[in-house]
């Protein structure tokens, strides 16, 4: 071999070994992330300004990490199915759930927010502890995680509903007598669907509870420790240059 083809094959060796470094390096994009979440406006939702606040939140630091992602809003049965086999890589807009800790790996929480019962304005019901609920029928939303002593309470009378607003709506109309969510939740919910509800209702002190929200790495991927490693760090230079809070301000959460 002549030393012209001998300087080629170690370029070629030398090429072969850096683009092998690339594909292990933390932080490089070795494959596409798919990252879903539910119906859950202002958090996440097909039809809001870059998939709701939740995801582009883990877009834009997962992509700021450096790695390739696709999103998409589904139904929640179908994402707890699919976060049992592996089937998607990340999960966001999410409060801490048993279950879902079982199969995944929490991130640092990128929100908190306060979870409230709401009666029939001018109401009789004082929240003094979930026991104090028993008499009252309590519209939730199927599949949602709210706070895990009442999730479990089965000595309540839950009237499940498919969305928050119309939780809401049956609260107003005398149906039921409380429902409850994220106050961000029911104030987006009442200003888009129905302004007018805002006259006919009350939030309930104390707070049930101030919950959290996460993004979540399937626990199937080897990575998944760096996956959320990375987005920590992320997150976290986001918060530092102002980033974060202009998100939140695009969103309309102050």
């Amino acid at each position: 071999m002549g030393i012209p083809e001998m300087i080629g094959l170690k370029r070629l060796l030398l090429s072969c070994a850096v683009l092998m470094s690339l594909a292990t390096t933390p932080g490089m994009a070795q494959d596409s992330l798919l990252i879903v979440a539910d119906e859950w406006p202002p958090f996440s939702g097909q039809n809001l300004p870059d998939k709701g606040l939740s995801l582009d939140i883990t877009r834009t630091a997962l992509t700021r990490a450096g790695y390739d992602v696709e999103v998409a809003v589904l139904p929640w049965a179908r994402i707890m199915s699919g976060a049992q086999t592996g089937e998607y890589d990340v999960i966001t807009s999410l409060f801490r759930d048993p279950e879902i800790q079982k199969v995944m790996t929490y991130s640092e929480p990128f929100f908190e927010t306060t979870v409230r019962f709401v009666q029939r304005k001018g109401g009789p019901i004082t929240f003094e502890g979930l026991n104090s609920l028993q008499a009252y029928r309590i519209a939730v939303a199927a599949g949602y995680v709210y706070e895990e002593a009442f999730d479990t309470a089965d000595f309540l009378d839950k009237i499940e509903v498919t969305t928050p607003i119309q939780g809401l709506r049956m609260v107003a109309a005398g149906r039921v007598d409380l429902t409850l969510d994220s106050m961000e939740v029911v104030r987006h919910s009442i200003r888009l669907q129905d302004p007018d509800i805002l006259d006919q209702i009350e939030f309930l002190d104390p707070a049930l509870a101030r919950q959290e929200i996460h993004m979540a790495v399937s626990g199937f991927r080897d990575d998944h420790n760096r996956i959320v490693s990375d987005f920590n760090a992320a997150l976290q230079e986001m918060r530092e240059d102002g980033s974060l809070a202009r998100l939140l301000k695009k969103h309309q959460i102050d």
